[in-house]
């Protein structure tokens, strides 16, 4: 059965409730109130969703996990923000911004209205209000030189003075300045995607006393305030009484009382729970669920009004095999060229993914999304990639010396833990020992674990899943930026974890990141990739779609290609059907 054309004739059917509309809801009380116009708005509730892994409680600048990015989303607030619906840049703690003609000088507005969260690390336990100097600590954080700083790397040769901060050459960034509440930010080169970097995680705005009070716990300035009772199981979250955030008609944001994130390690578990109710929101239905959510339960989903709610988008994400490079039979380009044509992306996908993906062609590492990466060229890319191709595999392998897979040594894969990912590691075993006569010995991974072993280089080869911190090319290929890598095997390496390194590609690289033209940073950009593409450092398995389930209660989440999550204007409210009565007929 083709799950993928099942799925979207369900999506044409309950499509007729906008995807903008759709929201969380579960347990807790409601307060009823009416906005100007006459619509009832809700508030209270507590909304929860499950979370793939343990969660750490880490700074901003060390975030590595999608899932931790989400929950800090909630807490912390940077200078811009993402809008959840379109993914453009708009104001968050700065009010406005200018850009100066040369594209080098930012000028952000402070709000007057911004205050951090109580919290015990202020000395009368009061939240005090927002100032400029911690939009100068903020950043002298991201030029902070710690191995665990992932934020730096989006930050490289940026600000003006942050490389001399970074490597202790001076005491403050010359490139920031705060008059009153203008904060100005000086950038070496004028910058396609600067403010998009300022709405990641890495660029939230922290107040130093967070840092400086024993055990860090995430103390910000957004819609909800991270509870102390949290563990690594359980996440959780209680809506700030001082936000700053209003809705458009003057309304106090959040409308939720609570957001709760919590870990399962049995996906079956969050299932049944979700069904139950106990869950508002299920981000990626397990591949294991998949013929359960499609088939037994669609009368759920075509009921007037539904019962649950079903959303399916592609995603700016990229799943792939990263080869160790410090492996020495990898260091051989055709090896890593044979294994890259042994294995059969679109069995994978059809086979193990029941079609939950889409474009498994020849592709690179960044999302062949046309309309997102508009005039990126995907067909050059495409030229140089690999596919499927057992004969020319087998050919490459033996003039690699392993003729039939002869003397190969064995290699370790290793992947986050759950039966989803083993299905596939299983898969690409079997495939591997089918083309090519070679052993791989797979091993499932607490994810926090997981991303330990990889900045560590622990086995020969690693699955991979990256979701974009902003939409452009860059935020894939500074997985393979070389400059990045540390000198020493004993030092992790965060971001790229392969440890490939060549000049021509961080050449290409640094072109696309310093460009203040898209045109010419895109172009720059896909000359990298065409050169990532041809060494066959990564194998390309496919790219992400998830297939998200709703409560039907839930009202104005909205979904995104990157993930990004925001709560601050989600409520609950039950659906009724005359709602979709009425969007069948605008539609």
């Amino acid at each position: 059965m083709n799950f993928q054309h099942l799925s979207m004739n369900i999506l044409k059917k309950i499509s007729l409730i906008p995807v903008a509309a759709l929201l969380f809801a579960c347990g807790g009380d409601s307060e009823n109130t009416t906005n100007e116009t006459g619509e009832e708005s809700i508030y209270g509730g507590v909304f929860s969703m499950p979370v793939g892994s343990y969660f750490n409680c880490i700074r901003p600048i060390e975030v590595q996990k999608l899932e931790t990015a989400q929950v800090y989303d909630q807490v912390l607030d940077g200078l811009v923000k993402f809008n959840p619906k379109t993914l453009e840049v708009e104001p968050a703690l700065a009010s406005e911004w200018t850009i100066s003609e040369d594209g080098k000088t930012y000028v952000f507005t402070l709000r007057d209205d911004v205050y951090f969260h109580d919290n015990a690390c202020f000395a009368d336990g009061k939240g005090r209000k927002l100032e400029g100097s911690d939009v100068v600590y903020s950043f002298e954080n991201i030029y902070t030189k710690e191995a665990t700083n992932r934020a730096y790397t989006n930050f490289t040769n940026t600000v003006v003075g942050g490389e001399e901060f970074y490597n202790g050459t001076a005491t403050e960034i010359s490139g920031i300045s705060v008059d009153g509440n203008k904060v100005t930010i000086q950038i070496l080169e004028p910058s396609s995607v600067f403010i998009q970097k300022l709405a990641t995680v890495f660029a939230t705005i922290v107040p130093y006393e967070s840092f400086e009070t024993g055990e860090y716990v995430p103390v910000g300035t957004g819609p909800f305030a991270y509870d102390k009772s949290s563990n690594s199981e359980l996440v959780k979250l209680y809506k700030n009484p001082n936000y700053y955030g209003k809705d458009a008609e003057g309304n106090q944001l959040p409308y939720l009382d609570s957001v709760q994130f919590k870990y399962y390690e049995n996906s079956d578990d969050q299932m049944d729970l979700f069904w139950e109710g106990g869950l508002s929101y299920i981000p990626n239905v397990p591949i294991t669920s998949i013929s359960e959510v499609l088939e037994e339960r669609i009368e759920d989903f075509e009921s007037n009004p539904p019962k649950y709610m079903l959303v399916s988008q592609p995603q700016l994400s990229t799943t792939y095999l990263e080869f160790n490079m410090q492996t020495p039979v990898l260091k051989n380009k055709k090896v890593r060229q044979a294994i890259n044509m042994a294995v059969n992306r679109k069995k994978l996908v059809e086979k193990i993914m029941k079609n939950q993906a889409y474009e498994i062609g020849k592709f690179g590492i960044t999302p062949p999304l046309p309309k997102v990466f508009a005039d990126y060229d995907f067909e050059g890319i495409e030229d140089v990639a690999y596919s499927y191709n057992p004969e020319e595999a087998k050919k490459l392998l033996a003039e690699a010396g392993y003729p039939g897979g002869k003397n190969f040594p064995s290699l370790s894969m290793q992947f986050r833990l759950g039966n989803d990912h083993y299905l596939v590691a299983s898969e690409i075993q079997n495939q591997l020992r089918s083309v090519l006569n070679i052993n791989i010995e797979i091993e499932g991974v607490e994810f926090n674990q997981l991303i330990e072993n990889q900045a560590m280089g622990k086995a020969d080869i690693f699955r991979s899943t990256w979701f974009g911190d902003f939409p452009n090319p860059e935020t894939f290929l500074v997985n393979a930026y070389g400059k990045i890598v540390p000198d020493s095997k004993d030092l992790p390496s965060y971001m790229n974890s392969s440890r490939y390194v060549n000049p021509a590609f961080d050449e290409a690289f640094e072109r696309g990141a310093q460009s203040g033209n898209q045109a010419e940073g895109y172009a720059a950009f896909a000359e990298a990739e065409k050169i990532l593409m041809e060494d066959a450092a990564f194998i390309m398995l496919w790219y992400g779609e998830d297939m998200m389930l709703l409560q039907s209660n839930v009202r104005d989440l909205e979904t995104n290609g990157i993930r990004f999550l925001d709560l601050r204007s989600v409520y609950f409210k039950t659906r009724t059907a005359e709602e979709k009565d009425k969007n069948k007929a605008e539609s």
